[in-house]
């Protein structure tokens, strides 16, 4: 029997996918993800970006004035670790600026939430931003926080792209003419774009992996335990049972 309380989302799809015990201890258990230095990090740099074009700012000391405002300091493990992100962060941010910010785009919406439908199942997410070019074209920018870059192909595949151009389609009425990831740790644009038949093929994945969802097909993937945040709680976990046996 289908759950008729379940949302399909980029963030459970894509948990799914890494591994769907993954997806039960989150989203079934209610077990949440240790707050760490880099979550931290990326909800810093998001809140700033949000609170800086929500409020129509427009310097470069406004920008870090919004960093000062939205820093997290949770989730690190000492003092001198907040010290070095901060300073981290004010260089992205003035990286930023100095090359996109004041010559940005206008901003038409940021950290826009949105719900519309996939199949028989309700859609919902938070696009980073979008903006209007001044030859009217509109962009989907979203934020990367982490230290390493990806390749082109990684962009071009990138499953949340595809997803959130059907959004814009679908929830917000455009389709955007240019579609983008900011790698800000590296001060970088990536541009990349999406044809119907990519957008389908992500709508077909989101759609089969639901139905395992609702089916609970939560079969883990020992594979990747290294690299998951719950590799110490996960009972299934093949870290965990190599660091006991030690």
């Amino acid at each position: 029997m289908r759950d008729n309380t379940f949302k399909i989302s980029y963030s459970r799809i894509n948990t799914f996918l890494f591994c769907p015990e993954k997806y039960r201890l989150i989203y079934i258990e209610n077990k949440y993800i240790p707050l760490n230095a880099g979550i931290s990090f990326g909800n810093s740099i998001h809140k700033t970006l949000d609170h800086f074009y929500k409020n129509s700012l427009n310097s470069c000391e406004a920008l870090i004035d919004s960093l000062n405002l939205c820093w997290e300091s949770s989730g690190y493990e000492t003092p001198q670790e907040v010290y070095v992100n901060y300073l981290r962060a004010n260089e992205i941010l003035k990286d930023y600026w100095r090359t996109y910010g004041q010559y940005r785009a206008k901003n038409i919406l940021t950290e826009k939430s949105f719900q519309t439908e996939i199949g028989e199942y309700p859609f919902i997410g938070i696009i980073d931003r979008i903006d209007e070019n001044e030859d009217g074209t509109r962009e989907l920018v979203d934020y990367k926080t982490h230290k390493e870059i990806w390749d082109q192909e990684s962009v071009d595949n990138d499953l949340q792209l595809s997803l959130y151009c059907f959004a814009c389609k679908k929830a917000l009425g455009f389709i955007p003419e240019k579609i983008a990831i900011y790698f800000l740790s590296h001060n970088k644009k990536i541009y990349t774009a999406r044809n119907d038949d990519k957008i389908s093929r992500a709508i077909d994945l989101s759609l089969d992996t639901a139905k395992k969802i609702n089916n609970n097909e939560f079969i883990p993937d020992t594979s990747k335990c290294g690299f998951c945040d719950f590799k110490k709680m996960c009972g299934y976990s093949a870290a965990k049972q190599t660091e006991e046996n030690k």
